[in-house]
């Protein structure tokens, strides 16, 4: 068994913060734009779905592609992975916020908020991806 920190010193885990970048930076651009209709807290978990998808596709087709389990339970337990960690972020964002306002800053406040929350979960999803969502090997079946 390899101690923890040596699965983030791996072509894997910089190939997953590519994917997780561009899937945040697409997130973080659907909060933007739904922000002008919606508010803060459901821009954030409407754009959150389109972040949930582009992370699914691009990690399950470069970052894990050997997986042998079933493409419909990888997406079941990618979901239910995000959907643990969504109030992480949701709270996060919106506390950050909240936090610079009452610092006294007045502008991108709801930006620098989401970007923020938006990577905290990183490397604990980056393992439940690996050893459950996407594990590889014989018993990769459920």
């Amino acid at each position: 068994m390899r101690p923890v920190i040596q699965h983030f010193l791996t072509r894997q885990f910089l190939g997953f913060l590519a994917v997780g970048s561009t899937a945040a930076a697409l997130h973080w651009a659907a909060r933007w734009l739904l922000s002008h209709w919606l508010p803060f807290g459901w821009a954030v978990t409407a754009a959150y779905g389109v972040g949930l998808s582009v992370a699914f596709w691009l990690n399950s087709r470069y970052v894990f592609p050997r997986s042998d389990r079933p493409r419909h339970v990888q997406a079941r337990d990618f979901v239910a992975v995000n959907l643990l960690f969504f109030p992480v972020v949701w709270l996060a964002a919106l506390g950050v916020d909240a936090a610079l306002r009452a610092a006294g800053l007045q502008h991108h406040t709801q930006d620098v908020a989401h970007a923020l929350a938006v990577g905290l979960p990183t490397l604990f999803t980056f393992l439940i991806y690996k050893f459950v969502a996407f594990r590889e090997g014989p018993h990769a079946e459920p």
